[in-house]
């Protein structure tokens, strides 16, 4: 059975030149699509082949939800497909 999930990762930090919001689609604990957000509100993404900006798929599987929300610069969130879509495509549309 395959596990999938969407996710959204805000990370606390004050550097202008990194992502505010993390969000990932997790299938069977490797990132399929993910979108970058930036404080400006610019979106970069990626996914299995293609991507904009920097931002690429990780090459090791993600951590899990506990193990991200173990660290205090991240509070994640599990959100559902259509939210996540939502950023998806205006991720694509800015490209």
């Amino acid at each position: 059975m395959t596990s999938d999930y969407y996710q959204r990762v805000r990370w606390r930090h004050v550097s202008g030149d990194d992502p505010v919001a993390l969000w990932a689609h997790v299938v069977d604990g490797w990132e399929v699509r993910k979108v970058d957000e930036f404080a400006d509100g610019h979106l970069v993404w990626a996914d299995g082949g293609r991507g904009s900006g920097s931002t690429r798929l990780s090459e090791v599987p993600m951590p899990t939800a506990r193990e991200i929300a173990g660290d205090s610069q991240f509070a994640i969130e599990i959100v559902d497909a259509t939210v996540f879509d939502r950023v998806w495509q205006r991720a694509l549309a800015s490209s």
